[in-house]
């Protein structure tokens, strides 16, 4: 049975020749002439010319972007027909990051305008990289991105600010993130700026035949100072005064003739800047102050500090303590107890009644909650008040049984017997204008146990 196979495109750049290979049993021909000094075969006998059709897998030794593309490979036998598969190649392109100050020379001006300091590209890459920035200084982002004309991105960020004296020798750092790979790049930024300038030496203590003193004029700027130049407003520098560059030396002992607003002016190719002291000649030295009293008055203040820190925070976690305490103590905090019930303590199925420690309230209480056997009208009156003990509880004419055989029985001095009666009945008092309980209902009467 013949065999034959060949491996297609169907990229647009190949449509003048689709063949890359095209084999028989024993050759290999027709190899496509965009592929021809790049693809080899990776299986050893299909290089030799002498294909066993089982593997025939393609390298590419240098690939393109214009190799990206759909592959089909397609295996014909006779008589059995043709059967075929496809890929799809898709190349990536990593791409170049560069990072580079926007313009050559940045200047703080006094307009405050906001100027694209630095520049960060990801250039010729496929698919496109992304770009962020890691600074102190505030700023802002303009991002941009490209399609070049062989199908790669490039992306182009700007990293925008106020040049300002405080923004020089800071660090802005570029990250490029491609395909998981990351990539930094930073830049310095060279801020240049008119000079700041302050005067220094005055301490407010010059004192008459007061000795080696002097002025400083100090200066921050970028570029560096070119030119100091000290000035007297409305007078003349003394002749005793010696100018060094920045620095004024007061020679010999200091007099009332030093006294004025000394102006010094600091120039560099940004510009110009000044600044002046008002100098004042005193009589008489003003008191110094050791600096061990010094240090001994800033410890003593810091220990007062700490033990007011103590104090209070101690005060007032007492102050909480206590308030916790009292709200643990208030009533409606306080855990009610459960009513403890007597079980023969009852006057009706399913009615309990809670203990009272007063045997009259007790007795108001239950007369209260069996109002529908005694209505109102018929309820006792709560004075005068009400005897507990039963109507006549002993007989002095009764008389116990004697122990024994002797069936006779002979009255004791010294013993009594009680009552027959097994409970005691309650009487309504006889009360002026008050009627006798309604017919049907019965005598109060009293629980078995009573507490008098």
């Amino acid at each position: 049975m013949d065999r034959e196979w060949k491996w297609m495109t169907e990229s647009p750049d190949m449509l003048a020749q689709r063949w890359i290979f095209a084999a028989g049993l024993s050759t290999v021909t027709r190899l496509s002439k965009f592929l021809r000094d790049r693809v080899t075969f990776k299986n050893a006998a299909v290089r030799r010319r002498t294909p066993t059709l089982e593997d025939t897998t393609i390298s590419f030794s240098s690939l393109r972007l214009s190799d990206e593309a759909t592959y089909i490979c397609e295996y014909t036998t006779f008589p059995a027909g043709n059967r075929e598969n496809t890929v799809n190649l898709t190349v990536y392109v990593r791409p170049t990051t560069q990072m580079s100050l926007s313009t050559p020379t940045l200047v703080a001006r006094s307009s405050n305008l906001k100027t694209p300091v630095a520049t960060c590209i990801s250039a010729n890459g496929k698919p496109p990289g992304t770009i962020r920035w890691e600074t102190r200084v505030p700023g802002e982002v303009t991002t941009r991105e490209y399609i070049n004309s062989d199908g790669t991105f490039t992306v182009q960020s700007d990293y925008i600010l106020v040049p300002t004296r405080e923004t020089h020798r800071e660090t802005l750092t570029c990250v490029t993130t491609y395909n998981e790979e990351v990539y930094t790049d930073s830049v310095t930024l060279d801020i240049q700026y008119e000079p700041n300038v302050m005067i220094e030496g005055f301490d407010g203590n010059w004192y008459l035949n007061r000795e080696n003193v002097q002025l400083s004029c100090q200066a921050d700027a970028n570029p560096a100072v070119s030119l100091y130049q000290w000035r007297l407003i409305n007078s003349s520098i003394p002749s005793n005064i010696e100018i060094r560059d920045n620095v004024l030396l007061f020679k010999g002992p200091v007099t009332y003739e030093v006294q004025g607003t000394y102006v010094c002016d600091a120039t560099n190719s940004i510009g110009t800047s000044s600044a002046f002291v008002e100098v004042s000649v005193l009589e008489k030295p003003l008191p110094q102050i050791a600096t061990g009293d010094v240090i001994s008055v800033i410890a003593l203040l810091l220990s007062a500090g700490v033990l007011m820190g103590i104090t209070i925070t101690v005060l007032v976690l007492k102050i909480r303590t206590r308030k916790d305490s009292s709200s643990g103590d208030s009533p409606s905090t306080k855990v009610s107890q459960p009513i403890r019930k007597r079980p023969d303590d009852i006057q009706h199925a399913g009615r309990f009644y809670e203990e009272l420690p007063n045997t009259a309230d007790y007795v108001s209480y239950r007369l209260a909650c069996n109002k529908e056997d005694y209505p109102e009208p018929y309820s006792p009156p709560i004075n005068p008040p009400l005897s507990f003990l039963p109507q006549q509880p002993y007989h002095p004419s009764q008389t116990m049984p004697a122990l024994g055989t002797s069936s006779a029985s002979t009255p004791s001095k010294n013993t009594f017997a009680p009552s027959t009666h097994t409970t005691a009945v309650f009487k309504y008092p006889s009360v002026p204008g008050l009627s006798s309980p309604p017919p049907g209902v019965g005598p109060y009467t009293f629980p078995k146990e009573q507490y008098v």
